[in-house]
């Protein structure tokens, strides 16, 4: 089955090893079946993928070379990562194949059921807590923003990032850094109570331990196998903040993300300014981000303009029922993804909002997902995405208006300072 996904999780975190399902054995497998779904492959992209140049790649000749490979795989892992390799020469996002029965480690923050609600960054390559759930286990067993982590489970922070199984493109220092980040955060999530040991550093610099376990998120699940993908928890947070403005963040463009924030902007009310949060978000189907905007603009204008192979294909965004017309900020680092960067780019591209940050890692392109007849998931670029101007963001990423970096010092003194500078530019633009 062919399904129809746009701008859909730019991370795929899969672990060492890439198969849930492999043999045990080193026995040769049908080496007829690794050559005909690799035909598959390859034909889809000949066929469909958006850039009919191949980057300057010679397709034919990248058959040539792979296939030998693939005829010699001896299992499952080797054949899975020989298949994705050849992709990964592209240099794009988007792109990969998936082995049956691994779909759940796709975006491992966004797909597990539980969590113990710390956000990380790697700040002077060092791991450092940005953020605490204050319902979470971590708040409870007292870990701060601030603090520095050094092992989880025993396992020391560099030797997790040291050994990446492989780095997915595009090929940047901040997708280098973006995976590094999420190889250490998807160590926070998991199965319902399953137990986490971190050593960490505190805010006097004394080494601490302690065992918290993974709880149930507060997020809604979302299921999503109709398009061959697993349940994703998405979690909306708003508040009121100081000076009437109001905050809303969202880790994923998946539904109720849409109903959340129409709910939520009608709750906040008049509100002087308005503050969106997607650090950290990792995307989602396309048809919730541009509801999302269409609640933001009050004629209809020009958001993107998508690339195929054989058409251009412009998006406009219709006003919305209910529209928050007062000044807005994004606030946006190197972990929002995919969708969440073509809603970033798209408000900086029309002018509708001030994007305040990190800049991001330059996953943005359309997608389609199909199924392999082995029953692995392949997902491909279909056609690349541009604002209304015409910026590509692929590999280029959303290069904030104000770039603020997060230090551990101001988050040891509970300030988190790309919010405090959203915070200071809506109080300077607030009309009285």
């Amino acid at each position: 089955m062919r399904v129809k996904v746009l701008l859909l999780f730019a991370l795929l975190i899969l672990m060492p090893g890439l198969s849930a399902c492999s043999s045990d054995n080193e026995e040769y497998f049908n080496n007829e079946e690794y050559l005909d779904n690799f035909e598959v492959v390859w034909q889809i992209m000949n066929e469909l993928y958006y850039d009919p140049t191949f980057g300057g790649l010679d397709w034919n000749e990248v058959r040539d070379r792979y296939r030998p490979m693939i005829a010699a795989a001896v299992n499952d892992d080797e054949f899975y990562m020989i298949i994705n390799e050849m992709l990964f020469e592209l240099n794009v996002s988007h792109l990969f194949v998936i082995p049956p029965g691994a779909e759940g480690e796709i975006d491992t923050m966004a797909t597990a059921e539980a969590s113990a609600g710390i956000e990380v960054r790697l700040l002077d390559d060092d791991a450092v807590i940005t953020y605490v759930d204050h319902r979470s286990s971590a708040e409870q067993a007292g870990l701060l923003p601030g603090y520095i982590i050094q092992s989880i489970n025993g396992v020391s922070i560099d030797e997790i990032i040291k050994d990446l199984p492989f780095l997915l493109p595009p090929y940047n220092e901040r997708t280098l850094r973006s995976q590094q980040i999420a190889t250490i955060q998807s160590h926070f999530y998991g199965q319902l109570d399953t137990l986490v040991q971190i050593t960490y550093l505190d805010g006097q610099n004394e080494v601490n331990e302690v065992l918290i376990p993974l709880r149930k998120r507060n997020g809604s699940a979302t299921d999503l196998s109709n398009i061959n993908l697993p349940t994703f928890y998405v979690e909306v947070e708003s508040r009121l903040i100081e000076d009437n403005m109001g905050y809303i963040s969202f880790n994923a463009f998946i539904p109720p993300a849409d109903s959340k924030f129409r709910e939520a902007i009608e709750e906040l009310g008049n509100v002087s300014g308005l503050i969106i949060d997607i650090r950290g978000n990792s995307g989602g189907i396309w048809p919730i981000r541009k509801t999302i905007a269409e609640m933001l603009v009050s004629e209809r204008t020009l958001s993107w303009v998508y690339h195929g192979r054989e058409n251009i294909r412009e998006v406009y965004l219709e006003p919305a029922h209910y529209v928050y017309e007062g000044p807005v900020v994004v606030l946006v680092d190197v972990m929002s993804f995919s969708s969440a960067e073509e809603f970033a780019g798209a408000m900086k591209s029309i002018d509708r909002a001030v994007i305040v940050g990190e800049r991001t890692s330059g996953k943005v392109l359309v997608l389609d997902i199909t199924q392999l007849p082995n029953g692995a998931t392949f997902m491909y670029p279909v056609e690349e995405s541009r604002t209304a101007e015409g910026t590509v963001l692929e590999g280029r990423g959303v290069i904030p208006d104000m770039e603020v970096e997060l230090d551990r010092e101001t988050l040891l003194t509970g300030i988190d300072s790309q919010l405090e500078m959203a915070i200071e530019y809506l109080m300077q633009h607030i009309v009285n």
